[in-house]
Parts: C-alpha cells; structure tokens; sequence
C-alpha cells in the first residue's frame, strides 16, 4: 500500500479567507490542498467593495492586479445627510462583485495549489498530523488544517467549537441596482454615503456605488428579518427608501430600483473552543463582523496575512502544538483588528438608533465636525489649485 502524502496545509474552504491562504503559502514555497465545494463561486450578497487599506494588503499580497478587470475604480465619495454635502472624500477605492472578488483570487492560484471539490465530512485535527475526510470518504492528512469556511456547516459543531453571540440579529443588510428616472441620465455623483436624519429611521447608512455597468445600492439597517418593515422593503422598495430617508432625492433625483431586492440578516459573534494542535481558523470561521463598518475583507486580509506570517515558522520545526496557533490569535494585528471590528459595530449601531439626549447632541457634533472638515478640505484645494 502507498502511504497518503502529508501536506503542509489543508484549507477548508476556497472563499475570499481560504483563496487568499492557498495564493499566499503557495508563493511561500508551501505543500497546500486547497477544499470547497464549487469550482466556482456562485453569485452571492456579500463584500462588495475594496477599501484603501484592503487594495494595499491584495497588492502586498501580488493578487490586486488580477482583480482590476472585474472592478470599477471609485476616486470620490460625497457624504451627505439631510439632502447636504457633508464632504467630498478622495480615496482608492473600488466597486466589485463578492463572487468576483472571489473567483477573480481562485484564477491566480499558482498549479502548485491542490485541488479537491467536494464536502468535508469530518476534521481531526491533532499535535502532528492531523485529517481531513471527505463525504466520498477520501482522507487528507496535514501538519495544519485551516477553517475558512465560516460557520454554515456542521464542522464547527463535531468539533465542538461555540459560538458566543455578541449580537444575534446585529443588523440587517440590503442590496439592489439603483438607477435614475430619466433614462440616460446619470447620478450627479460618482459614489454616494448617506446619512439619516433620525435615529427613529433605524438606518445605519445607504451607499450608493458602480459595479461594472451599474449603480449598486447597500442599505445597513438595524432591524430583524420579521419585522413588518422587511416586509413592506420587499414589495414596494422605492416607497420604503423615500420613507426611510425622505431628503435623499434631493441628491440623488427620482430613482428606479432595477434589480431583485437581496437581503442578508448579520449576527455578530465569536467564536470559542477554538484553541487545539493542527487547526486555525480563518475569517467568519473565528469572528464575523458587521458590514456597517466597512471592515469585512479589511479583518479577513489581515487573518491571511498574519496566518501566512505564521505558517512558515511553524513547519520550520515538528509539531503543531497549541502555543503555536496560540501565536496566530496572540498577534498584536489580530487581537487589534478583531475588536475593532466588534467596539466599531456596537458604536455604529448606538450611534444610529440611541435616542437619548447625549447621543442626539453627539450626532449633531460629529456631523457638523464632518461638515466642517469638508469645507475646510475644499478651501485648501481651492487655495492650493486643486480641483
């Protein structure tokens, strides 16, 4: 009988964490198998931008070039509350599908990856060696297993791993196209971030943003999936929006909503038991977060990137013990961006939905700060020859 070869890294799931892993270690000289269950990613409502700090950790990581053809550049963004300009914010940023975002990464694994589709069955992770079975029964043995495939499973479960919930039915995200009345016309804007103008609205921020040939729409609210204001979203979208937030037409004109409503519940949480020889966990599988913050593929790149440091000095020596993996939660940029993530969507979520006297005149205050750093920024480019 031929023994079954040990891998360096087994990756459990080829989404945005575990395609990123698998490119990574790859380039690292790692033996990596790479696991899911579709050879492509199918469309899905998720991440749908790349931010400034995400564009730079994708370049670092030699993936952002490949990226470009499935991305609209975004040089401005207005902010805007109240039907106002807030301020014009000139940054790197870039509109994109999740399932491009995804699939476009999968392209550039190097033929050093390997392949496996199909689902897993059962994860035995362990001090030196540990396995990975498929439902078809093939088993994959490894010094490391890595969980990037979320919590949607059966896998955190058997292995006994426990979700504490931070904020179960956190938010509530919604996606749709958006285009004017006027066909022809366009927006008066190339990206949009609108604000609320009452708590009572239960609306984090509506942003309005090119993909490809489209205007897509993300709405955060802070509601629950039975609440009879989903409902009434679901069938008449453009009423409830213009409801929601009534001076946005002052910007934006009279709008269209061109596509099926997507919808997406968002549970804040961590997990814990995660602690074993052989295994890590990457992205939701660990920590979700809450898009409200603009954070999702910033915590997820940082994951890969601080794992990927990591790996390489494990296999240098035998062994896959817990002070090992303990170095991956332990890492300053880990522990820092992990609560950020969670202190940023409690803020977000207080900030939009308190209604207390500190909070309203809190709002009144960081708006008008917002304002007042607009004008200021437009006045030096004014100054300076700047457009």
């Amino acid at each position: 009988m031929i023994a079954s070869p040990i891998w360096d890294v087994v990756i459990v799931g080829a989404g945005l964490a575990g395609a990123s892993t698998a490119a990574v270690l790859s380039r690292k000289g790692a033996r990596v198998v790479l696991i899911d269950t579709r050879e492509a990613y199918p469309a899905c409502f998720k991440a749908e931008k790349i931010e400034p700090d995400q564009a730079e950790l994708l370049r670092k990581f030699g993936l952002m070039e490949g990226l470009l053809p499935y991305a609209s550049r975004i040089h401005e963004v207005v902010s805007a509350q109240g039907g106002q300009l807030l301020r014009v914010l000139r940054l790197e940023q870039y509109g994109i599908f999740y399932q491009d975002l995804v699939n476009g990464v999968r392209a550039q694994l190097r033929s050093s990856v390997t392949w496996k589709l199909g689902r897993v069955r059962d994860v035995v992770p362990g001090p030196d060696v540990s396995h990975v079975t498929l439902m078809g029964g093939e088993t994959i043995a490894a010094r490391l297993v890595v969980l990037a495939c979320g919590t949607g499973s059966n896998l955190h479960d058997s292995l006994g791993l426990r979700k504490r919930m931070i904020g179960r039915q956190h938010s509530f995200a919604i996606g749709f196209n958006i285009v004017p009345v006027d066909d022809g016309e366009l927006f008066p804007f190339q990206a949009l971030t609108y604000y609320p103008d009452k708590c009572s609205a239960r609306v984090g921020y509506l942003t309005l943003f090119p993909i490809r040939n489209v205007m897509r729409a993300n709405l955060f609210v802070y509601r629950s999936p039975g609440e009879e204001w989903v409902y009434r979203f679901a069938r008449d979208p453009e009423a409830i929006l213009v409801q929601s937030l009534p001076k946005l037409v002052q910007l934006t004109g009279p709008f269209r909503i061109t596509s099926r409503i997507e919808m997406s519940p968002i549970d804040l949480y961590r997990v814990e038991g995660h602690l074993r020889p052989g295994l890590a966990l990457l992205g939701d599988a660990y920590q979700s977060v809450c898009p409200t913050t603009g954070m999702g593929v910033s915590k997820v790149l940082t994951d890969v990137d601080v794992l990927c440091e990591c790996i390489p000095d494990w296999l240098a020596t035998s062994g896959m013990n817990v002070e090992k993996i303990t170095r991956y939660y332990d890492h300053p940029r880990k522990v820092a961006i992990d609560a950020k993530a969670i202190q940023r969507a409690l803020y977000t979520r207080t900030l939009s939905t308190d209604a207390s006297f500190r909070w309203r005149i809190y709002r009144r205050l960081k708006y008008f700060g917002i304002r007042m750093y607009g004008w200021a920024d437009l006045q030096a480019r004014r100054r300076f020859g700047g457009k």
